[in-house]
């Protein structure tokens, strides 16, 4: 069975790594779903909301925006990267909204 192996980090640390069932991101070209199996990638990410849906429920990351790696692995799955220079883990998706809100307001500054 085809796996998806989900890392969001910063240059401070790894704020999310695991499998997943998808990920979904806002790119320039719209809002991106990465399910296992998808095609190799590389784009931007948007200010916004991830959501890495698993088998343990839904965790949001909010991002400053970034950019989004997809690739094969040695498994044979896929490995989506997140690359954002600010981002934090929310508990839900109204948290994440409020914490958007502030890394882009600090980001203005």
């Amino acid at each position: 069975m085809a796996n998806l192996t989900v890392e969001i980090v910063t240059p401070e640390a790894a704020l999310w790594q695991g499998q997943a069932t998808s990920l979904k991101s806002r790119t320039s070209d719209g809002e991106l779903m990465i399910l296992a199996q998808h095609a190799p990638l590389v784009g931007d990410v948007l200010a916004g909301v991830l959501e890495v849906t698993s088998a343990d429920g839904v965790a949001y990351v909010a991002v400053d925006g970034g950019y989004l790696h997809v690739a094969g692995d040695d498994d044979g799955g896929t490995r989506a990267t997140v690359l954002a220079s600010v981002a934090e883990v929310a508990a839900n998706e109204a948290a994440a909204l409020e914490a958007l809100a502030r890394l882009t307001a600090t980001a203005a500054e």
